[in-house]
């Protein structure tokens, strides 16, 4: 068998494994629900439909990864930029978030300048950064903690930061991070190893950066950088308010 064979029955092997713990969970709530739903207390009805609505979105962030994947390796890769306000992408986003965060009693905290130049940005793919980062931390984060997202300005660039209060990275991984089904050393099965490597993919298409460094105070920062529009950069002072910001939470 061939190397490339041998990858993708690895890859498909790793796909059945992801699919087949939401969707045998989908499958039990929804039989639970449609045979007992008369004697079910409407709290209970809730639960189990939240269950049901918190794996649904959560394998709908797992499809637009595999999607935007074999993009990325057929080459085909697109990007359609506008004037965007990365704030407004936040706010677009946190209702696929906040049920998955829920889970773990998790909050995310969100930062902002107060002044911010527009980005040329696709919001649907900025969105599915944003969420692949987000869902990122929460995965390395304990229960009850928060998750901090900041946006500011730095060094003329609009930067958005998700920082987690997880294990950290170690230092020889880190530089591995972004890399396709790279999942840092990970034998649980939990998540492919895709969603860094979408990220970097979506963000380099936009001629932008992305990084990853340790908080001082413990856990792991990650970050993308996208040149404002035309040139625009906010005022002095508030670059400053996002800069003293960062050094708080790190």
């Amino acid at each position: 068998m061939s190397v490339v064979s041998v990858r993708q029955s690895s890859v498909l092997g790793t796909v059945a494994h992801e699919l087949r713990g939401p969707l045998s969970a989908l499958q039990m709530t929804s039989e639970l629900l449609d045979r007992d739903f008369d004697v079910l207390e409407s709290q209970q009805v809730k639960v189990m439909i939240s269950s049901i609505h918190r794996r649904a979105l959560w394998l709908r962030g797992l499809m637009e990864n595999l999607l935007t994947s074999a993009s990325i390796n057929d080459g085909q890769l697109q990007v359609v930029r506008r004037p965007t306000n990365i704030r407004n992408v936040v706010e677009d986003i946190r209702p696929v978030v906040e049920p998955l965060l829920a889970r773990t009693q998790q909050r995310l905290r969100i930062r902002s300048s107060p002044q911010l130049p527009l980005v040329a940005g696709d919001e649907r793919r900025l969105g599915q950064v944003l969420i692949n980062l987000i869902t990122n931390a929460s995965k390395y984060s304990g229960i009850k903690t928060t998750i901090d997202l900041t946006i500011g300005v730095r060094s003329g660039k609009v930067r958005v930061t998700v920082a987690d209060r997880g294990p950290g990275i170690p230092a020889d991984m880190a530089s591995r991070l972004f890399e396709p089904y790279y999942r840092a050393g990970r034998t649980d099965g939990d998540g492919m190893g895709i969603g860094l490597s979408v990220v970097r993919s979506i963000i380099e298409a936009h001629d932008g950066r992305v990084g990853v460094k340790n908080r001082a105070a413990g856990g792991s920062c990650f970050w993308f950088e996208l040149a404002p529009l035309e040139g625009v950069v906010t005022s002095e002072s508030s670059e400053n308010e996002t800069h003293d910001y960062e050094r708080r939470i790190g």
